[in-house]
Formats: C-alpha cells, structure tokens, sequence
C-alpha cells in the first residue's frame, strides 16, 4: 500500500502544477484517509452483468489471457514453447519497444485456425513515454487517447503488410489481437483501424488486411481508458477483462479529478469505524479544530498558526504535538490549569496519541515521495508484480499536466471528453469463500491446476450485460498495483473455472 500511495501522491503532485494549492501533506494523508474509508465502507467499481457459468466462455478468456501474456516473452523460441507452435508459425517478433512502437508479435495458430497478434504492455521505461502523451485526439467521430492511438496507426503501417500476406496463405484464418496493460490499449485501437472496409462483390473487406471486419476480433486485460464512450460503446467486436481493483483500467484525468473530489468531501472521522481509537481520536482532533478557529491567541503565536493553517487540514492534523502546545501556549500534561477549557483538556489527554497516530499514517504514505518521477519510472521499469502497474499509473496520472498547460476552454473540452475502456466488459471478482463452502471435489480433479485448497477466497467473473455500466471510479484497496500482474489474471479466470458448472 505505501508503494501505491506514494505513487499516486507524487504524480499528482507533479501533474498539479497551476490547478492546484495542494502539497504533499495533503496529498500522502488525503490518500491515506480516503483508503481508510475506501476500505470501511468496502468501496468497489464494479458493472451490471450477469457471472460466467460458460467452461467454453472461461476458457476462451484463458487462452487469450496465455497469449497476450506471451507477449512478454523474451525471444522466438521461448514464445514458441510456451504457446506449443512451431517456431516456424511465428511470422514476426519485435522484442526491443521504442517510444510509440510497441514490442509485439504475429503468429500462425493453425490449431484454431486464426492468426494472432499480440502486443506487449507495459514493461520498459521507454513504453511510459506512450502513456505521458496524454492529449485525447479526434478519431472516428469520437476522441481516443493519442500516445496509444499513435502506436496502433505505427503497427498498422509497418505490420499491415505482413498480416495481409497471411490471410493469403491462410485464407480462411481469422485474426485475433490480444495484449495486456497498454498493450490492450494499442491494440483494440489497431482493432477499430483494421475495421475500416471497402466494399467488394463478396461483401465488406478490410482495406489493409483484406479479411471481413466480422473476422477481426480483440481480447484485451488490464486496459487503460482509451476512447470515449460512443467509441466504447460501439466496439462489440472487443472483449476486455478487468481483474478487481485493477488502477490502470480506471486511471485517467478525469478518474483522477473524481479521486481528488473524493478527499475533499472525506472527513477523517469517516474513515474510521465506530468506536475504535483512530476513530475516536479523529473526531477530538476535528473538534479541537474547530475550537481552535474560535480561541484568542497569543499574538506570538498568531503566525506559526495561521502558517499551519495556510498549508491545510491534513498539514495541521500531521503536525504533532509540540506544534499544538506552541499555538495554544500550554504544555501537554499541564492543561488541567489551563483556562483553555475543552480545547486543554484535550491536549492533555489526546494530543500526544493523536500526534503519534497521525505522524506514523504521514510518514507510512510519504515515504520515498521526494523521489522525483523519473526515479519511480527507472525503478519500476523492472519485471515484477508491481512494477508494470506503477509505470503505467505513474505515466498516466501525467495526464492532468496536460490541462494545466492549455487554454480554459480546452481544460473544460478535455475533462468532458471521459475515456473509457473499450467492448464487451469482464470483471474478475474476489470474494471471500462462505463458513463451509469449499471448491467441489470433481472441479479440483478437473483442470491440471487446482485451487490451493487452503485459499479462503473464490473468485468470478462478471460478464457486463448493461452497455453504459463501464468501469471509472479508482479505488484505493491495497491490491490497485498487483491486481493489475498477469499472475492475477491467470490465477482469478482458472479459479472461476474451476467453479463454474460442470459439463
């Protein structure tokens, strides 16, 4: 969770420039006070639909799920040996990313009689550079995101002709695009590309590949916003799977704008439940807030107050208990003599524990946030759980620099202009196994990886049945970055597949 908040702080510090009186105090315990009420009142971002039941369904999303995780792969053969194809059958791999030019590969998948393309997400330094060009560009009557955008038009033009050249070999093939992370989002992109048609005596035509539009399709996982709603709408040839809290398929400037909107209208003693201390700290600490408004002070004491009160709430509440005695001109310990009434009595009994608490939450949250960006970049470009998550939330929280760089009217037109993920919508959900529920005895025998039978969660997936239930609010669980590992995909569709009803 530190790594997570400390992320999102430090990009929207850097990306506030000019929109925003915000420093990092209230931005590391603004963050840390909204997961806490995230977390109490169990806050999710879901869609309307219906759970998968389908094996047939759940195992088509599997097997593209294996070949968009191919992506990543280092070299031809290993990507031939995981997928079991010939090294033969793959016709092009591009290992090595360049800003806007996104590794990828084309392969022959004779045993399912289409040829495949995946495209790889976020893995380098140099694929953040994609997600920074943040501008939402006109595209097909809507807007879609530019970096992305630009990426797919690189692969149609440098790869158009390859992929042309199988469909001749291979006339019957169809061609499915997959890719995770912002591989998913270049590629549903190259997808809508690839819909452009002419028509001939046999019917619609690709103008690039020459296959029907009906023979293109696209399995998308952890995919940025990309395109405006009328676009996500009418994509009904994308599948795009989103897996629990996932950041990156939510983060955007206008998800972002919503999450800052959240910690305003947050108060501390919301994200505490009843009756526990940090609740009931955060309630004398508002109050004693309030009575501090309303209290005379000493006139040497009037600027080092109304400095704590310039930097705002989440800096007043962090400032421990020595600055609290300085303002109030009584020792902690001694308030009982004190004619301060309420706001003494206060000091000599919850200042020092509510200084403790908040200054352990401060340091926890800001932690490494001096780090400049392009630090977080460096070290997160490495392969891991995280890494690719934090890359890519970073990057495209940069977003909102945009806007602090245009005109008025262009600010208000980008924020309209919301991007959404794309198709047909799947949300892979954990929830916690029933007293007594355990996972049927012939689905544990039925796949060649079953659940650990110590697992105390289960998990399904969500098939959106309601075209204008997308997903757009972040948030701040502790599983934002690692949701969004391949890993987490994989384990959750095996998992509903091993709960879904037998044949």
């Amino acid at each position: 969770m530190d790594k997570t908040l400390t992320a999102m702080a430090a990009s929207m510090l850097h990306c506030s420039s000019g929109m925003s009186t915000w420093n990092m105090a209230d931005y590391t315990l603004g963050l840390y006070k909204l997961s806490a009420r995230h977390a109490l009142e169990d806050a999710h971002d879901t869609i309307a639909g219906d759970p998968v039941t389908s094996r047939g369904e759940l195992e088509t999303m599997l097997q593209w799920l294996r070949w968009a995780e191919a992506a990543y792969e280092g070299d031809k053969s290993s990507l031939a040996k995981a997928m079991k194809i010939h090294d033969d059958d793959l016709v092009r791999m591009e290992t090595l990313s360049a800003a806007l030019k996104p590794a990828f590969y084309i392969a022959l998948y004779h045993q399912d009689h289409c040829v495949v393309m995946g495209i790889r997400g976020t893995d380098a330094a140099t694929d953040a550079i994609t997600d920074l060009n943040a501008h939402s560009e006109l595209f097909e009557g809507g807007h879609a995101h530019s970096g992305m955008l630009a990426a797919a038009k690189w692969l149609l033009q440098n790869e158009g002709e390859s992929l042309r050249k199988c469909f001749e070999s291979y006339p019957g093939y169809r061609l499915v695009i997959t890719g995770h992370s912002l591989g998913a989002g270049t590629g549903v992109l190259l997808a809508m590309l690839l819909q452009e048609s002419a028509q001939t005596q046999t019917g619609a035509v690709s103008t690039t590949i020459g296959i029907a539009p009906g023979r293109i399709s696209f399995w998308g996982f952890g995919c940025p916003p990309c395109v405006d709603r009328n676009l996500a709408l009418a994509a009904s040839f994308a599948n795009n799977v989103v897996f629990q809290d996932d950041v990156v398929s939510r983060v955007s400037p206008a998800a972002l704008e919503d999450l800052r909107s959240e910690i305003v209208q947050t108060e501390w003693n919301q994200a505490f439940k009843d009756g526990t201390t940090q609740r009931k700290v955060a309630d004398i600490v508002k109050a004693t807030y309030d009575q501090l408004e309303q209290v005379e002070l000493p006139p040497g004491t009037i600027q080092v107050y109304n400095k704590v009160k310039e930097q705002g709430y989440s800096a007043f509440l962090g400032a421990g208990s020595a600055l609290v005695s300085r303002i109030t001109g009584v020792k902690l310990g001694t308030a009982a003599s004190s004619p301060k009434g309420a706001t003494s009595s206060w000091l000599s009994l919850g200042a020092d524990a509510a200084s403790q608490f908040f200054t352990a939450a401060s340091n926890k949250v800001a932690q490494d946030v001096n780090k400049s960006l392009a630090e977080i970049h460096e070290r997160n470009s490495k392969k891991g759980n995280e890494g690719a998550a934090v890359a890519a939330l970073a990057a495209d929280l940069n977003a909102t620099k945009v806007l602090a760089e245009t005109s008025s009217d262009s600010r208000e037109q980008f924020k309209q202009s919301r991007l959404f993920v794309p198709g047909i919508l799947y949300h892979i959900i954990c929830q916690p196994l029933q007293p007594g529920e355990k996972m049927p005895e012939k689905a544990l025998g039925s796949l060649p990886e079953p659940s650990d039978p110590k697992d105390t969660v289960r998990y399904t997936v969500v098939k959106g049945k309601d075209p204008n239930s997308r997903f757009g609010r972040i948030v701040l669980s502790s599983t934002i970055l690692s949701d969004h590992y391949c890993g987490s995909y994989v384990k959750g569709i095996t998992d509903a597949l091993q709960w879904s009803k037998l044949p």
